[in-house]
């Protein structure tokens, strides 16, 4: 399994291309912006699109799905409680200031939590935790989870945006602390980290279990 961070849109969003280098098989995590530096690496790899993840649905993590989509026919996933941002730019947080125009889309794919498929011959797994906004999910693919604006290098999402749950975001931090292994952490913005790194230093994840 092989990984690319695109770094996409002003909100420096890390969008994660996923993809066997032997069959070309991919799957594209939170395309946010730039939809043509996304679909150039996938032409310049050959990669054949499966799926386009999304960790959650605001606008810096879903402007250029459509486009994606579009282009690769891939189906898109979300959870259930996030899919209307997709459709809608008010529940997205999108402001018409913003560079990239909105462009609706719908999910084929709505999870619950706890959904399994296979990105190549690798399986993924979709952990809903709610707390940055109810349909946030992580994405466990063998040591890697793919965390979105739940977990960061020594930070955590905000909770105060609509659809923002704190207690919510406890709950899900705690189930992120007691997962059994040192994932690498592949965030939504910023640096990758690893599990065991933020359970021992991620003020927020350890107040999560009390520690």
């Amino acid at each position: 399994m092989e990984i690319k961070t695109i770094t996409v849109g002003t909100s420096q969003t890390n969008c994660y291309i996923v993809y066997d280098q032997f069959g070309g098989e991919a799957s594209v995590i939170d395309p946010g912006a730039e939809a043509e530096k996304i679909l150039t690496f996938l032409s310049e790899k050959r990669l054949k699109v499966k799926n386009i993840f999304l960790t959650h649905g605001h606008f810096d993590h879903i402007l250029a799905v459509q486009q994606v989509q579009e282009k690769t026919g891939a189906r898109i996933v979300i959870h259930e409680e996030d899919a209307e941002c997709l459709q809608s730019s008010s529940m997205a947080l999108y402001n018409s200031i913003m560079r990239e125009p909105f462009r609706v889309s719908r999910a084929d794919i709505r999870l619950r939590g706890g959904e399994k498929t296979l990105v190549g011959d690798v399986e993924a797994e979709f952990m809903h935790t709610p707390g940055h906004t109810p349909g946030s999910v992580c994405i466990i693919m063998d040591n890697v989870i793919f965390t979105g604006d739940t977990l960061f290098e020594g930070d955590v999402g905000r909770t105060d945006l609509r659809g923002g749950d704190e207690r919510e975001m406890r709950y899900s931090l705690a189930r992120l602390y007691r997962l059994p292994y040192d994932y690498i952490v592949y965030p939504g913005h910023g640096d990758p980290t690893s599990l065991g790194i933020e359970r021992d230093t991620n003020e927020y994840l350890r107040a999560a279990v009390g520690r």
